[in-house]
């Protein structure tokens, strides 16, 4: 009975030690929370959240198969010259990443109904 109680004790002071590790850890991050809510970044951050997303989703690489000028040309029913003439006006922004501009099929939605409107496609 008594090695079971000096078991439990050991189990208990290792616990201790464990939980006083984790605290130590975890400080440093409360000390950052605490900041960012103090100084008010925090809400800015969330107010700005919308366009860190759309940031965030048109910058890095997407499941979808990339689109180059060729195939968004036919995908659109348009000329070359109609192509350049959309990237110039903003209509058609192209992606940046490694290699050639490229889009992918979700950002040509606006443009693919303009097309399918004018009976192009």
């Amino acid at each position: 009975m008594v090695l079971h109680i000096k078991l439990m004790e050991k189990q208990f002071e290792k616990l201790n030690s464990h939980l006083s590790n984790i605290d130590f850890r975890l400080l440093p991050i409360a000390q950052v929370a605490q900041y960012l809510i103090d100084s008010g970044l925090l809400e800015n951050l969330a107010a700005q959240l919308p366009e860190i997303s759309t940031f965030l989703h048109r910058t890095f690489p997407s499941e979808e198969s990339k689109l180059f000028m060729a195939d968004v040309i036919h995908y659109l029913g348009i000329s070359e010259r109609s192509y350049y003439r959309k990237v110039a006006a903003g209509k058609l922004v192209p992606r940046k990443w490694e290699g050639p501009d490229f889009f992918y099929r979700s950002d040509l939605d606006e443009e693919r109904e303009e097309s399918k409107r004018r009976g192009r496609i």
